[in-house]
């Protein structure tokens, strides 16, 4: 019963970030009026189904059109929708060819882009707007963060909590490599007692105290994504090693691969969704050792409010015994992120991890909320 508790509150959780993540973006819209279309008149859009759409183009990319409305804040439209469209404000626009177009306007007629001194494009040759040097194909999008967690408690509990965070991402239009890693320790000052109980004293008559652990796990993680025909969609592999000794964990191992989909792509609202197959090889201190595969499934989403002041983000990575679902492991982590000054930032998270192969006579939840602050770039 308790182990069903456990599963339902992490699904809770889980349920939770998706539906701030889809109901983010609608947020972000009436609250996101760029300057720069007061002083640019909006561009003109005709659609297909002759719904006319003002307003100021932010980005092309993955077959659809980004604009920033006054009204409606930003619309996607799918580029195949669009019949006429002018806009005054320039522009660059790579080609699905590779090549790269700085024009002073943009105008589009019966679905193709007219150019004066070359042949016109039809819209479905378009791939991104304004694009940075990766996107051209050049090297790597390098992203990351790093972030602590750090307790110094004196008074009636005397405890100290370390806890370390760190991940990295590597994106080009080809390929994109994560690493990640965590490293938790804490310990507690423990007054000494003798045979019957009582409390040890030195000789000025003082109770005698020593440190004693309470927490010493790590994590590494890396995965690699190979992007497809359609960027969206990807293969991947993902290797990870885990340690807990107050879970009986010496080592656990895993590998994973995997199909995935990046289901949603705006600059301010990223979601992808990843499903296949792992093998997981456990290690105890103690316990029988023990292997199985399952198949996993995982989803990372971050959304950007209130003018990408505040960002919450959601991880949730779940591998499902096949062998037996109730030794199955959940994983969830959902956070609010706001930066500072000079790339630092501070953190609110919340976490479950349920272990349903933990060691005999171990919790098998670990919940935590905690407070960070760290380095981003």
């Amino acid at each position: 019963m308790l182990q069903k508790l456990a599963m339902i509150r992490i699904h809770l959780i889980a349920v939770f970030g998706l539906t701030v993540l889809v109901f983010s973006s609608a947020i972000r819209a009436d609250s996101d009026l760029p300057e720069a279309s007061e002083a640019v008149s909006p561009a003109k859009i005709e659609l297909a189904d002759q719904t006319v759409i003002y307003g100021q183009i932010t980005d092309i990319h993955d077959g659809e059109l980004y604009v920033t409305t006054a009204f409606m804040g930003e619309v996607v439209v799918s580029l195949s929708s669009i019949t006429y469209l002018e806009s005054e404000e320039a522009i660059e626009l790579l080609t699905t060819e590779q090549e790269k177009l700085a024009l002073t306007s943009l105008m589009v007629v019966d679905g193709e882009v007219v150019l004066d001194d070359a042949d016109n494009l039809t819209l479905d040759q378009l791939d991104v707007a304004n694009p940075e040097e990766w996107e051209q194909g050049h090297g790597y999008r390098i992203t990351g963060r790093a972030t602590s967690a750090i307790e110094y408690n004196r008074g009636n509990t005397e405890t100290d909590k370390l806890n370390l965070d760190a991940e990295s991402i590597f994106e080009s239009r080809r390929d994109r490599i994560t690493l990640r890693a965590d490293y938790e320790e804490s310990s507690a000052l423990v007054t000494e007692t003798d045979v019957d109980g009582a409390p040890v004293q030195d000789a000025e008559g003082k109770d005698v105290t020593t440190s004693q652990s309470t927490a010493d796990n790590w994590r590494v993680e890396g995965k690699y994504d190979y992007f497809l025909t359609d960027p969206r969609n990807y293969l991947g592999v993902n290797l990870g090693f885990r340690s807990n000794e107050f879970a009986d964990i010496d080592q656990r191992s895993y590998a994973s691969a995997y199909y995935g989909r990046k289901i949603l792509t705006r600059d301010t609202l990223t979601f992808d969704a990843e499903m296949g197959v792992s093998y997981v090889d456990t290690d105890f201190t103690d316990s029988v050792d023990d292997s199985y595969t399952g198949i996993n499934i995982n989803f990372t989403g971050e959304a950007q409010l209130f003018d990408s002041k505040v960002t919450l983000y959601l991880r949730q990575a779940n591998i499902v015994n096949l062998s037996s679902a109730e030794k199955s492991i959940y994983r969830t982590k959902v956070g609010l992120r706001f930066p500072l000054f000079l790339g630092l930032e501070a953190a609110a998270e919340a976490s479950a991890d349920y272990d349903g192969g933990a060691a005999e006579g171990k919790d098998k939840l670990d919940q935590a909320l905690k407070f960070r602050v760290g380095y981003t770039w």
